[in-house]
Parts: C-alpha cells; structure tokens; sequence
C-alpha cells in the first residue's frame, strides 16, 4: 500500500527556505486544519509558507505497488494586512512566496522519481481566505487551492530533488 502523506511527507521535507521559512506540510479536514493552527499558535510557531492537504482517497493497486490519487492543497501565507488591494496583496504573497511555492511543488512532482505526473493542476487564488466578509480560518491568510490528480510509485526511492 502506498500512503500517499507518508511519500509527499518526505518529498515535501526537501523544499527549501521561502522568505526565510521552511514550507510546513499537513494533512486533514477543515477541523483538524483549525485544531492544528491552534496548536502552533499556543507554540507561538510559525508554519508559513503551508502546504495543507485537504485530500484523502487513493486508487491502490497492490500489483504495482502504485496509488492514483487527487490531491486537493490549500497553499497559504500568513499576511494580516487586510485593507490590501489585490494588486499590493498579489505582490506581497502571490508573487513572492505562493506562486514559487507552487513551482517549487512542480520540481517535486517532476524530479522525486516517485511520482508520476502529466503536469496538468488547477488553481485558485483566495486573498484573504473568506468570502469577503469573513476568514474560513483562525489565521488571516492569502492562499491558493492546487488540485492535480497524481500516480505515486511505491517501488521507487525518492531522489535527492534540485531546487533552481
């Protein structure tokens, strides 16, 4: 069985700093997601840039050792500016960390050897994380939804992945 957490745990672990932060991945529902920022703000931790992982079924074949999966991640920074217009809000989290977040999530998928990937994904920008009058979460973020539907090799071991 492969589990898909475990591998993008991993592969996920070798991202490099962003704006001088390791990219924290997580997983779970929207409860364990407000749970789990509960819990670092009593650390008083950042973990931004985040790479949440909403997604949780897989299409395992045992015969392979390979699981289809699509994977739903809620990409965010932190940004308590919340009178930004888009355009400034873009420039400050968009273009410098969630964008490079996801080209960086793109190098994974292409260079770790585990995955298999036709390159196509989906996103949307959510500034500010609402629907305009209110945060879906504790944290006022800027944030992308990613979505792709991916083939991961349990056979394979994940190599060393190059970042540009």
């Amino acid at each position: 069985m492969v589990v898909v957490e475990k591998k993008n745990s991993l592969v996920f672990g070798q991202l490099p700093l962003m704006d001088g932060f390791k990219p924290i991945y997580k997983w779970g529902n929207e409860k364990h997601l407000i749970k789990q920022l509960k819990e670092f703000d009593k650390e008083k931790k950042s973990i931004y840039p985040l790479i949440y992982q909403t997604s949780n079924q897989s299409d395992q074949d045992n015969i392979r050792s390979t699981c289809v999966t699509d994977l739903t991640f809620i990409l965010a920074c932190r940004n308590l500016e919340t009178d930004l217009l888009n355009e400034q809000r873009w420039a400050m989290s968009y273009e410098n960390i969630l964008y490079p977040l996801v080209q960086n999530i793109e190098t994974c998928f292409n260079k770790a050897g585990v995955y298999m990937w036709d390159g196509k994904y989906s996103i949307q920008e959510f500034p500010n994380y609402g629907n305009g009058e209110e945060n879906k979460t504790t944290d006022i973020w800027d944030a992308l939804l990613f979505t792709t539907r991916i083939t991961i090799d349990g056979n394979y071991c994940i190599k060393t992945i190059k970042f540009d």
